[in-house]
């Protein structure tokens, strides 16, 4: 049995997927040309002794090599093996010539050659049988002196020649047939596990949905209590300086978990995976920030129009959000920067998101610890996310590049 391994090394990418249409036929072209390259190489040594010369096996057998190596590289199959079929024709026609003619045992090689043709395809069978018929023909004419005997094996070789080649075209339809009903359950199993799956995800993102919702008015009417009461208490305590800082903290902390929660939960929600609704958001967040500093803010996005949409992994959203506002946050406290842009691209495989302002770059201080920093980056390589920061006199822009998949708009 032929490893699978070997099997595909002599297979383009495209051609190893088992759903592509050409699979089956190129699977068994490059199974039958291993084990044909292999045998040319072997059976002619016990005949080494004996003529004719066996120099047109091993040119077989390099031809043979040649079809599966323009296979793997170029992804082309047919001019090869035409041409390997047609020297096969001539070495047999040689050989036969040169051992006796039509009564010679090398007539039985073009049974082989046959099989080959059917085993490969049904059609180039077809053309095999006439082309084996075209053979005999050519051998029996080929030695004048043919006697009545010789008469009667090319008869013989002709009509065995059409009874297999009637036998083998009866076993490969039904084999054809055998693998075409195969193929079409597997279509029909691809079906069923595709409706499975999109009805799970729907019911997740359903049930996503309602978490964020019910979360939401939970710890939303919770923490505005909190606020509200606190404020009240700091009304009543003001006579009383030593406890105002820590009301303060409280109502602080509060907005700021309230703030938190609100990312959280549009995280949760379905949509979020979707990169165009996670650049609104942004865009939203950005616009709010920067007017309290009066920073110009402007954004530019460029996006699928066909009919695939992006869709980021689950979650990354969140992790995304809070890389974004931690770098609006740092450009605000430290840049000293007049204007701001956020970018985001999609390509084949992921999208860039980008900040860009025109404040004034500052070196890291090496004997400090940048949090702020420290967590993009790590929140970046937890999640698979390509972070780069590139700082110069005119300002700094952070790109960061998320995986994502393309499902189908319906």
């Amino acid at each position: 049995m032929i490893p699978e391994r070997l099997i595909h090394y002599f297979l383009t990418p495209a051609m190893r997927n088992q759903l592509h249409p050409e699979y089956d036929q190129v699977r068994t072209i490059v199974s039958g040309g291993i084990v044909a390259t292999a045998l040319l190489l072997i059976l002619p040594i016990p005949l080494f002794f004996f003529p004719p010369p066996l120099i047109g096996y091993y040119v077989l057998a390099f031809l043979g090599i040649c079809t599966l190596l323009s296979l793997k590289f170029f992804g082309i199959y047919w001019p090869p093996l035409i041409l390997v079929l047609l020297t096969s024709y001539f070495v047999i026609i040689t050989d036969t010539l040169e051992t006796g003619g039509i009564n010679s045992p090398a007539v039985t090689t073009l049974y082989l050659v046959l099989l080959t043709g059917f085993w490969f395809n049904r059609k180039i069978g077809l053309v095999m049988i006439g082309l084996n018929i075209i053979a005999i023909t050519v051998i029996y004419y080929a030695i004048p002196e043919a006697s009545g005997q010789s008469l009667y094996a090319a008869v013989s070789h002709t009509v065995l020649t059409i009874f297999f080649g009637a036998f083998f075209w009866f076993v490969q339809e039904q084999h054809d047939a055998a693998r075409l009903q195969i193929r079409e359950q597997q279509h029909i199993r691809i079906d069923l596990l595709n409706r499975a799956v999109k009805d799970r995800t729907q019911q997740l993102s359903t049930m996503r949905q309602n978490l964020a919702s019910d979360f939401h008015d939970e710890t939303g009417n919770m923490l505005s209590a909190i606020t509200r009461q606190a404020a009240m208490l700091k009304l009543k305590l003001k006579d009383n300086p030593a406890v105002i800082p820590v009301v303060d903290t409280i109502i602080a902390n509060s907005d700021q978990l309230y703030a938190s929660s609100r990312d959280f939960l549009w995280s949760v929600n379905n949509n979020s995976d979707d990169p165009e609704e996670l650049f609104a958001y942004l865009t939203s967040f950005g616009q709010v920030f920067y007017n309290q500093f009066d920073i110009a803010f402007s954004v530019n996005s460029s996006v699928n129009s066909g009919n695939e949409s992006a869709q980021l992994e689950p979650f990354a959203s969140r992790h995304i959000i809070f890389i974004f506002k931690e770098a609006m946050t740092n450009v605000a406290k430290h840049a000293g920067a007049t204007e701001v842009v956020l970018e985001m691209s999609v390509y084949q495989k992921h999208i860039s998101i980008a900040l860009q302002d025109d404040g004034t770059w500052k070196e890291p201080d090496n004997g400090s610890r940048h949090n702020g920093l420290h967590n993009m980056q790590k929140r970046s390589k937890d999640n698979g996310f390509k972070l780069n920061v590139y700082g110069s006199p005119q300002g700094t822009r952070l790109q960061l590049e998320a995986p994502v998949h393309f499902t189908i708009i319906e």
